[in-house]
Parts: C-alpha cells; structure tokens; sequence
C-alpha cells in the first residue's frame, strides 16, 4: 500500500498541474481569438471595401441593363454576400444599404485601375481599433502600379460585428484614381 501512494501522489499532483495549465492556456486562447475575432472582421471588410472591381463588380457598377429589379437583386446578394455576416444590423442598413458604400473605392477603380491590397495594420486602441490599409492600384493599360494608405477607424460591438467605420484619409485613393 505504501509503495501505491509513494507513485500515486506524484501522478495525481502532476495531474492536478496538467489540467490546472491547460484550463488556464485555455481561458487565454478564448481571449485572444475573442480579439481576433473583431480584427478579423474589420480586415475582411478592408479587404472587400479596396479590392477589384472583378467581373460582378464591374456589372455592379455599370448599373442595369434592362431588368432593374434583376439588378437590385444582383446588388442585395452581393452586399449580403460580403458584408453582411461582419457588420450589425443597423451598420449593414447605414453603411451600404442607404449609401451604397460597398463599390465605392472599386467605382473610382473602374474603369482604369484595379485594386488590390498589399497589408493591412490593426491596432486595438481602448474602445476602437484603428487601421491602415495598403492599396495598390495598378493602371489597366500601362499595367504600372502604385500605392496609397487608406487609414481610419473602426468599432466593433460585443459579438465582433463592426458597428462604424470610418476612414480619415479617403480623399488620397480618390485623388490618385484621378
């Protein structure tokens, strides 16, 4: 019996250890991916809001055809489709459905430039996140690219859904698309 207890001990201390760390590396990962989760969000939208225009985006912007409402479907799935699942309800409403900002930069784009986005940065400041994002633009004819820092802000709420953003420097992508 004793010599049960003298390796027991050992074995259930360690135990205790093991369990007590993981529980703890767990509570850290929860977290940490809580963070990231609005991080992630806001570099989606980034990433939608400066890259194209693609094909559908270019028949986004070019408006009807002939069947407007075809169109507004068209546009509805499309808006859905990419920026729907990272933003609030009443952002999504706001922010594109009202204004219709899901194709602004790939407007000022269209026809001469593509977008693309070269990085990203994400700090996390205390109630907000702030950003700068690299946009490449390259000439559709010459096929010469450059490059322009679009950077501003964002809010997220609890569920790492953007409730605003905002950017504080716009006018210089508008500009170079000029």
């Amino acid at each position: 019996m004793e010599t049960i207890k003298k390796y027991l001990k050992p074995l259930f201390l360690a135990g205790i250890l093991l369990l007590s760390v993981g529980c703890t590396n767990s509570e850290d990962a929860e977290t940490h991916a809580e963070e990231n989760g609005s991080e992630e969000n806001i570099r989606t939208v980034l990433q939608h809001s400066f890259t194209g225009p693609d094909e559908e985006q270019e028949k986004l912007i070019e408006g009807p055809e002939d069947d407007v409402e075809e169109y507004a479907k068209e546009l509805g799935d499309y808006r859905e489709e990419n920026f729907k699942p990272y933003l609030t309800e009443r952002f999504f409403e706001n922010y594109l459905v009202n204004t219709n900002r899901a194709l602004m930069a790939q407007s000022l784009a269209h026809p001469n430039y593509t977008l693309s986005v070269e990085n990203i940065e994400i700090e996390e400041e205390e109630d907000y996140y702030t950003f700068t994002v690299e946009v490449s633009y390259k000439d559709n004819e010459s096929n010469e690219s450059k490059t322009v820092n679009v950077e501003g802000h964002a809010q997220t709420n609890e569920e790492d859904k953007l409730t605003s953003i905002q950017y504080s420097n716009f006018e210089d992508l508008r500009t170079a698309l000029e």
